[in-house]
């Protein structure tokens, strides 16, 4: 499988705080890797660091073999897509949305946009007859749905999610999941989750982040089964009466 990432003691500090300290981790090609952890812990920073959103500060950051820096952020972004929390959706139809994606892309025929957009769709479980709809009309459900498949025309080959199912209802959530589980057959996937319990369906491995430092990474099996740290323990412990409490 070899590793997409490698995380070589990777700090991002800004002026108020110590975001991310000594991070120091690698992701698997092919992966379904998840960051959990407590609100406010660094884990949205850790995947914006993988295609230059966040500038980290200290350390090493590689990606297939090279420092993130030696690549064209423009190049590294297609090749690293990011679909954030609540989807920017534009004004006018699917398509539109689709065809901003190819922006800044190189020139290709009406036919190879056509293709990829129809592709991206299927992915997402979409198809020809929501191209004319128009985006903003749509449900939270299925603009994040578009979200995806707008960074998807871009063909990248890996596809991070910050926390996808945030705003979104059980069945839209369960939607959106199932989504995670096909494109994860194509994808190197890294992603932020909340929901331990849609992080336990989709996830490889899985590394808990707290006060930006590393607590624990382990295949999803471990980390939920056979958690090493206090920390761990502490936080599934602490999710479990969460949910048992609103059930």
């Amino acid at each position: 499988m070899g590793e997409i990432f490698v995380f070589d003691h990777a700090c991002f500090h800004t002026e108020e705080k110590k975001v991310l300290d000594d991070l120091t981790l690698t992701i698997p090609r092919g992966a379904c890797f998840c960051f959990v952890g407590p609100s406010g812990a660094g884990k949205s920073s850790v995947v914006r660091l993988l295609n230059r959103l966040n500038i980290k500060t200290a350390g090493n950051i590689i990606f297939e073999g090279r420092p993130i820096e030696s690549y064209d952020v423009q190049v590294l972004r297609h090749r690293i897509g990011f679909v954030f929390q609540h989807a920017a959706i534009f004004e006018g139809t699917v398509e539109t949305n689709l065809r901003l994606a190819l922006k800044y892309s190189e020139p290709m025929e009406e036919s190879e946009i056509r293709s990829r957009m129809l592709e991206s769709l299927k992915f997402v479980g979409l198809g020809e007859e929501d191209l004319t709809r128009n985006a903003l009309k749509m449900s939270g459900g299925e603009q994040q749905r578009v979200g995806i498949a707008r960074t998807l025309m871009q063909k990248p080959d890996v596809l991070c999610l910050d926390e996808p199912t945030a705003s979104l209802d059980i069945e839209n959530a369960n939607t959106i999941v199932n989504t995670i589980k096909s494109l994860h057959k194509s994808h190197t996937i890294v992603m932020v989750n909340n929901h331990l319990n849609e992080v336990k369906e989709v996830a490889t491995h899985v590394a808990m982040i707290d006060q930006g430092q590393l607590v624990e990474v382990a295949s999803c099996d471990d980390f939920f089964n056979h958690p090493k740290r206090q920390r761990t323990q502490e936080f599934l412990y602490a999710y479990q009466r969460y949910r048992g409490a609103k059930e």
